[in-house]
């Protein structure tokens, strides 16, 4: 994911995501003046900027995103950036880091659509947790199955030799019960968990693998005159394990997919 014009252009989903779990949750945390508030996984700074700040505009100092991706970051600075929303490059993962800059400055932390990319849970709940200042709180959307974690256990064998962290990307599917066993053991105290399989519809089946692409850092490792076999055989993957419903006579493209919401707090 580092290129951030195509990932903000097939993005839509993210959006929805993002706009569910707010209009669900926002009033039911607990706010006073000027707070501070992380946006993890930022990404180009859309979310963070036309979804997840207004929101918040009337309730909060400062809006921080971070996202380990340089080059997303760069993007969100350049096409985002304005006095209250500031974009910084940080990895959730590196305990270091996290203690260094950001220990204790937050009263409210949102992630939404980044932590099924993350191995280590527990850890980066423990970084976290420890970014929070007491009697904050956390919401947190993502995929308890991903959706290209699944495609690529069932690529050919020609394409595994380049599928990079697939032991540990295989592990991203939990049960509710471990989850929520994770945010307690980093501390938490887990308010809300909430998950249900939902639809999203594309206008067509380029569409959607133009979403895939944007997420897929098989590109980013592919020698480039690899990438058209390779998209061939994404396209035909998704085709033979009925990944998605395509509509015969409009072409709409129908994914099914399994979120979770957790809302938690540190007391």
């Amino acid at each position: 994911m580092h290129c951030p014009e195509r990932y903000i252009k097939d993005n839509g989903i993210q959006q929805k995501e993002a706009k569910d779990a707010l209009t669900a949750y926002i009033e039911k945390m607990a706010w006073t003046s000027n707070e501070i508030v992380l946006d993890i996984g930022c990404g180009p700074g859309d979310v963070t900027s036309d979804i997840l700040y207004p929101f918040l505009k009337n309730k909060i100092k400062q809006l921080v995103g971070v996202d380990k991706s340089v080059e997303m970051v760069e993007y969100a600075k350049k096409n985002f950036g304005r006095s209250q929303i500031d974009f910084k490059a940080l990895d959730i993962e590196n305990a270091k880091d996290c203690s260094s800059f950001y220990s204790c400055r937050f009263n409210k932390i949102f992630s939404f659509f980044c932590f099924h990319w993350i191995h280590n849970k527990v850890n980066s709940l423990f970084n976290m947790h420890l970014m929070l200042k007491s009697g904050g709180e956390i919401l947190i959307n993502f995929l308890l199955v991903n959706p290209l974690v699944e495609l690529y256990k069932c690529m050919d064998e020609e394409w595994q030799k380049y599928i990079k962290d697939i032991k540990h990307m295989s592990q991203d599917s939990y049960p509710r019960d471990q989850l929520r066993g994770m945010f307690i053991e980093a501390g938490f105290r887990v308010i809300n968990v909430e998950s249900r399989v939902k639809k999203y519809t594309y206008p067509n089946f380029s569409s959607l693998l133009n979403a895939v692409r944007a997420v897929d850092d098989m590109y980013s490792t592919l020698p480039q005159h690899l990438h058209d076999r390779y998209s061939i055989h994404v396209k035909d993957k998704i085709i033979e394990r009925q990944m998605v419903e395509i509509c015969p006579i409009t072409g709409k493209t129908v994914m099914k997919y399994l979120p979770i919401t957790l809302h938690a707090v540190k007391d």
